[in-house]
């Protein structure tokens, strides 16, 4: 016993310094976000970028998160530790941050209770707490084999689809001559009204509301999404290279915002139909549309024990 404890007190004697600072930033950009959108307030013209750089340090948090298990790994100081920091640090970044940016930007005010509020008390915490669950489930399902596919949307994924719809709106609000948001401003699906309720709501925010749900419950779902990370430092095909450089050429034609608006909801509705498709092929192939093949082969792999 006192030969394990001794081991486990080893372990945290040296620290890898790079990966672990890497790892801090992430926390350090979500901690961030959350005090951006605490510091917002609408109508306020010294804080109406807020919303838009609190999405800003979301961002720059997974940049972070990308490089500190790579680098990790290329000095061979992967551990437990830091896989265990890391979860923690994205439960922060790409969990409660997000959510903590949707709240104040549908509501625009501090509150919890009251009539209205509670529908958004309960999407934050819904939320957060499927990216905590999403985190979890990761942490016990993943290996260090480099795979092309994750099962379920990752958290950052998510996070990048509701604070794309974030600085989308705040872009249109804080450049109004801009021709697409006054075409969004004109027809009244982005407007500056202050929260007097749910009725108050226009059609973008109820949007994004339901947009915050739908993330959520892909984070604990099954359906297949691309390793972004792996895909962008390993080997693609030609076509799919092509398509990349066009679309990281669009980055200098159009607002970035916008790139980021499309490019995020292309993103999540493309694992959508993929996996509508799956379940369309398996239904005509006369299998059963609600197995998931995954968790068949682990099953089997108990049982064979």
């Amino acid at each position: 016993m006192n030969a394990q404890l001794n081991q486990r007190l080893k372990r945290l004697k040296t620290l890898p310094v790079f990966p672990t600072l890497l790892t801090a930033g992430n926390l350090a950009c979500g901690i961030t976000a959350v005090l951006c959108a605490a510091h917002y307030t609408p109508g306020n013209p010294a804080h109406q970028w807020m919303l838009f750089i609190g999405c800003c340090m979301v961002f720059v948090a997974m940049v972070f998160d990308m490089f500190d298990g790579k680098v990790a790994r290329m000095t061979n100081t992967a551990g437990p530790f830091g896989a265990e920091l890391d979860s923690l640090a994205d439960v922060v970044s790409f969990g409660v941050a997000p959510a903590i940016l949707v709240h104040r930007l549908v509501l625009g005010q501090p509150g919890v209770f009251a009539y209205g509020e509670r529908l958004l008390w309960l999407v934050t915490v819904f939320y957060a707490v499927m990216a905590a669950i999403r985190l979890a489930r990761y942490n016990v399902e993943h290996s260090d084999e480099a795979t092309p596919w994750f099962r379920g949307l990752p958290s950052p994924g998510a996070a990048a689809l509701v604070c794309g719809w974030v600085m989308f709106h705040q872009w249109a609000v804080l450049h109004p001559e801009k021709s697409m948001s006054a075409w969004l401003t004109e027809s009244g699906l982005i407007t500056s009204t202050a929260w007097s309720g749910l009725s108050s709501m226009d059609p973008f925010r109820w949007s994004l509301v339901g947009i915050t749900v739908l993330s959520a419950l892909l984070m604990v779902s099954t359906v297949r999404y691309p390793h972004a990370g792996n895909t962008l430092f390993g080997r693609i095909g030609f076509r799919p290279m092509i398509l990349l450089m066009l679309v990281l050429g669009s980055l200098w034609m159009f607002d970035f915002p916008h790139v980021l608006f499309f490019g995020t909801t292309g993103y999540v509705a493309w694992g959508l139909f993929r996996g509508a498709y799956e379940l369309w092929r398996n239904w005509r192939q006369g299998r059963n549309v609600l197995e998931d093949e995954d968790e068949a082969e682990a099953d089997d792999l108990g049982e064979a024990r």
